[in-house]
């Protein structure tokens, strides 16, 4: 379905809400996801990328309330959200006891990301959480407009949001903030010197 079309939205919310999975697009690169709280289609995303469970999807939020599904957030992840979100940053946090297994780490984590493009922020409003990831099949290219994501997922998805070509067409950057000094577990649309002039010094993986 096309953005533009006013039905689009509802349309994304109901599928999300009976378990489905959407593929929509942000910023960086098109996204694939289900609502944090359902953990079969959360499974089918897995299985749509042929993903490894020891890589978990990051959990997409379109307000600060939702930091709630992490625990002991530092000052350090305050001052980056202040810079970067909304936008294509990504950090990873100590995960809630309450979090599926399946979006955390072994070692109790979890990644967070706050899109500033408006139609997740809108469908997000909706739904709350959603736990995504990008919409392409495991280490193949990420998918800059919806038909590069519908050749990858074809139809193991619900529901194609077509919003054009992306803005950035690199995926977020992922720093790892239960360390210190935070790593850098991706290096994408946010470079690490623009990291490092808000919170000073980070490590590379």
């Amino acid at each position: 379905m096309l953005i533009s079309d006013p039905k689009t939205i509802g349309k994304a919310a109901e599928v999300l809400n009976n378990a489905g999975i959407v593929v929509f697009p942000t910023e960086t690169v098109y996204g694939v996801g289900a609502l944090f709280s359902k953990e079969k289609a959360i499974e089918k995303i897995y299985l749509a990328k042929g993903r490894p469970h020891s890589k978990p999807l990051l959990i997409h939020i379109s307000s600060l309330k939702h930091l709630d599904l992490a625990k002991d957030v530092p000052q350090v992840a305050f001052d980056l959200i202040e810079h970067f979100w909304p936008g294509p940053l990504s950090i990873i946090l100590k995960a809630s006891d309450f979090l599926p297994k399946a979006l955390m780490t072994e070692d109790g984590t979890i990644g967070f990301r706050m899109p500033s493009n408006d139609f997740f922020k809108n469908l997000a409003d909706m739904v709350g959480p959603i736990a995504a990831t990008s919409a392409n099949k495991s280490n193949c290219s990420n998918p800059k407009n919806v038909k590069e994501a519908k050749s990858q997922l074809g139809n193991f998805v619900d529901l194609y949001v077509d919003g054009g070509k992306t803005k950035e067409g690199v995926p977020s950057t992922i720093l790892d903030l239960t360390k210190s000094p935070p790593i850098i577990l991706r290096v994408g649309a946010v470079k690490i010197s623009e990291l490092e002039r808000v919170i000073g010094k980070v490590m590379r993986s």
